[in-house]
């Protein structure tokens, strides 16, 4: 799903935990992080599309967002925006029955960087999650490698590995929902001018170059003068 409107970026949403996967029960914290007040949590889901932060489904507080208790309706794009029609970038959320999840970075990754993808299982009887056990990462439904203890690391991103991201209890045959990983160009730096030079060493420069150049003709017309000399010298010996 995609955030319909365009508008100026003058905010960002964080979430907590920093995940786009989330299990059902589990509670999602999001904040909008501006120099400024007024911002409020929106999202679009398969069944509503702009809707604020509200009681039902959140808990709205000053520039944020507390799903106590996410369902799977939960499911969508949020972001943040004021009534200036400023907003943030958008986070993916996604809420599963399935017992394991992909923990992936929910703002995307930028080229070059280098990212660690993590499967968890947990059963709703269990006090937490664990990796302690063999996956099976894929990548737009191809196999990609088994991750040991439950990783799979990716370096130098490229625009080649966005994509929609599953992995798989191994053992038990479980698979997570899908997880989208953007990933953003790498912004170059234009290179800086050369520092031009203070006048002072301007001045030394061309004083040096000046005090080159006249040794130069001072040392070509010593030589000039000894040769004139050697010359004449030969002339009178000969006579």
């Amino acid at each position: 799903m995609e955030v319909a409107q365009l508008c100026l970026m003058l905010s960002t949403l964080s979430i907590s935990p920093e995940r786009s996967q989330f299990r059902r029960y589990e509670t999602i914290f999001l904040n909008c992080e501006a120099n400024s007040t007024g911002w409020t949590v929106k999202r679009n889901t398969s069944m509503r599309f702009n809707q604020n932060c509200q009681y039902g489904w959140g808990i709205p507080e000053e520039s944020s967002c507390r799903i106590d208790t996410a369902y799977p309706s939960d499911t969508g794009v949020y972001w943040c925006q004021n009534d200036h029609g400023e907003c943030s970038n958008v986070v993916n959320v996604t809420v599963t029955e399935s017992p394991v999840i992909m923990e992936s970075p929910p703002y995307g990754v930028t080229e070059g960087d280098s990212v660690t993808l993590r499967c968890s299982y947990k059963e709703e009887h269990q006090d937490s999650s664990t990796s302690n056990f063999s996956a099976n990462f894929y990548q737009d439904g191809e196999f990609l490698e088994e991750g040991k203890e439950g990783r799979m690391v990716l370096t130098s991103i490229s625009r080649s590995s966005e994509g929609f991201y599953t992995c798989e209890h191994s053992s038990r045959r479980k698979m997570s929902a899908k997880s989208w990983l953007a990933v953003k160009a790498k912004v170059k730096l234009p290179e800086a001018p050369p520092t031009p030079d203070p006048p002072h060493i301007i001045w030394i420069r061309i004083t040096a170059g000046v005090m080159v150049f006249v040794l130069h003709i001072t040392v070509f017309l010593l030589c000039l003068y000894t040769y004139r000399r050697w010359a004449r010298g030969r002339g009178v010996a000969r006579k």
